[in-house]
């Protein structure tokens, strides 16, 4: 009778516990968010949203290939996707090629993407546009030595599952890939299927020897993905691609950023999918993306050229930035502490640091935040008043203040560029400050004073 009584109170607490669960969108940006949710489902919707980049520089003809990006041993570092066997590390303020590291006794036929752990560089040769490769592999090479020019190499074999059909189909397969993350004991493909213009991730192990890459989930991201980043702390992965639309030159070309976030484990579409697009007239290849702190991401475009109906296009290569803090910073700020700019998260060592691990931040304590386009906080921290500047047209915005639960404490009409705080649910904290207005979506983190 007793062991009956404690399995019925283990269960009793079980149900209790999964109906104190409520299942629903939880990301405060989204159009369909559920304040009450405290479980992320993955059902978050959102408004279309257009970015642009700030140029950097031209890559020059050294880089024409250029078709993979990663920070790592400070700094971020590129490799072109045929013959060259050489790092390029990329002046972040210039472009201009600051450092060289050439590699002896490998060979690149078609390498598309660079990814890392802790201890090793995976270099993926398995670019397929044709869908007919049956040498599809993954160089792993020790970092160690790399940087002592010993260079420890092994190579990870794989194949797909569900292939069988081998025979050539130039831009029409669905087994090509551009992109992959590793993470604490697997290596994840994210496939570039021309057919379909969808992706499709595929497991192998990160271990030396032959394997199969079996076939995970699906996702429809309308496009060709050709680049991918991992920021394991924050439970989240970047891809980027571009519009391919058959090949149509008038309406293909446009790049797009998927952020896949608070997504379980390693299942990266079971979380936030939101795609940014660029604007309708910007044109380019882009092949690959990197961060060092989750809210500045670069991102890379091989040259490329083509004429299509008497139109010629012609695009260098070139090394561009994305500031996505106003798409990030409500999720980063529901951690501890948020992303810091001068510690490479993507050098975060995957294989043995656990996901919950947080970068403590510079002390921003009485330092205004500056947005872009003209827009400021202060003074932060800020006890009774928070003053704003902000464009003309953000005049009588709506503006919300929300807690790191992304629990709703105040809103209202922005007006004279300040807002009072003097609100009894505005305890001392962290707090997140959303700006609706007609251009787009402003967010900033403040902190209340007592």
């Amino acid at each position: 009778m007793r062991q009956l009584i404690i399995s019925f109170a283990i269960l009793l607490s079980a149900m209790l516990h999964a109906t104190a669960q409520t299942c629903g969108c939880t990301d405060p940006l989204a159009t369909n968010y559920n304040a009450s949710a405290t479980v992320n489902d993955g059902s978050c919707v959102y408004s279309s949203a257009t970015i642009s980049a700030t140029e950097i520089g031209e890559l020059g003809e050294t880089l024409d290939g250029s078709s993979t990006l990663l920070f790592w041993d400070g700094g971020y570092w590129t490799y072109n996707d045929h013959n060259d066997c050489c790092l390029y590390r990329i002046d972040s303020n210039t472009a201009a090629i600051a450092d060289t590291l050439c590699i002896s006794g490998i060979s690149n036929y078609d390498t598309e993407e660079v990814s890392q752990d802790s201890l090793y560089l995976y270099f993926g040769d398995f670019g397929n546009n044709s869908g007919v490769r049956q040498n599809l592999h993954i160089l792993r090479i020790s970092k160690e030595s790399l940087l002592d020019q010993t260079f420890a190499v092994d190579t990870i074999w794989f194949s797909y599952e569900d292939q069988t059909d081998f025979t050539s189909h130039p831009q029409a397969t669905d087994f090509d890939c551009e992109s992959f993350i590793v993470t604490a004991d697997s290596i994840y493909l994210f496939t570039k299927q021309w057919a379909s213009e969808q992706t499709t991730i595929y497991g192998l192990p990160k271990t030396p020897g032959t394997h199969v890459a079996h076939r995970l989930e699906t996702y429809n991201v309308g496009g060709l993905v050709t680049g991918a980043t991992y920021v394991p702390e924050y439970r989240m992965a970047v891809l980027c691609g571009y519009d391919y639309n058959g090949g149509n030159l008038l309406s293909s070309l446009r790049p797009f950023i998927i952020l896949l976030y608070d997504f379980q484990g390693d299942n990266f579409f079971s979380g936030n999918k939101r795609r940014l697009d660029f604007g309708t007239l910007v044109k380019e290849q882009v092949e690959a993306v990197a961060t060092s702190n989750a809210m500045d991401f670069y991102i890379t475009n091989e040259h490329f050229t083509t004429t299509q109906y008497g139109i010629t296009v012609d695009r260098p290569a070139k090394l561009q930035r994305l500031d996505l803090r106003d798409y990030l910073l409500p999720y980063l700020a529901t951690f501890e502490t948020e992303p810091e700019d001068t510690v490479p998260t993507d050098t975060i060592p995957t294989d043995t640091v656990p996901t919950d691990t947080i970068v403590t931040p510079p002390d921003t304590t009485g330092i205004p935040q500056f947005g872009t386009d003209g827009f400021r906080i202060y003074p932060n921290p800020a006890s009774d008043r928070l003053h704003i500047d902000y464009p003309q047209d953000f005049e009588g915005a709506n503006y919300e203040i929300m807690n790191l639960s992304g629990q709703k404490i105040a809103k209202g009409i922005l007006r004279e560029k300040s807002i009072s705080l003097n609100n009894k649910h505005l305890k001392a904290g962290k707090y997140i400050l959303v700006l609706r207005g007609k251009s787009g979506t402003k967010t900033f983190i403040f902190i209340k004073k007592e």
